[in-house]
């Protein structure tokens, strides 16, 4: 196999809207891609690659669609599904008042959303929003 992801970018241009281009074809960092999943924000990107026993990580650019390697990957015997989950928010701040805010973030964001961060995230058009 390739071992890679594409990426396209959809025309909203008349006279024909929905035309696809490729952006870029990517290296999953691993063999055997069997799945992958942004996670809530859109931002990161994480990659099952079942064969070599590893999730990679990569950044999303919107923009352009470039996918760029972290350099962060996970040992995971035969990864074949990610599924990306936000913490409630709630439920999780009340539960850990004590903790300083967070000055960076996780892949995903989720960290410094819970500790009360503020900055804006991307907004995710609404066909990405449909794969989460």
């Amino acid at each position: 196999g390739h071992n890679s992801i594409a990426v396209f970018q959809v025309s909203m241009a008349l006279p024909k809207p929905g035309l696809l281009s490729i952006a870029g074809v990517y290296h999953t960092h691993g063999a055997t891609p069997r799945h992958f999943q942004f996670d809530t924000s859109g931002q990161w990107l994480i990659s099952a690659n079942q064969d070599s026993d590893r999730l990679a990580v990569f950044r999303f650019n919107w923009a352009t669609g470039r996918l760029d390697w972290t350099g962060n990957e996970y040992s995971v015997p035969s990864p074949n599904f990610v599924c990306c989950v936000a913490p409630h928010i709630e439920r999780r701040a009340a539960a850990t008042p004590e903790l300083p805010r967070a000055t960076s973030s996780p892949p995903g964001g989720e960290a410094s959303h819970v500790l009360g961060d503020s900055r804006p995230r991307p907004l995710m058009p609404a066909a990405a929003r449909s794969r989460l």
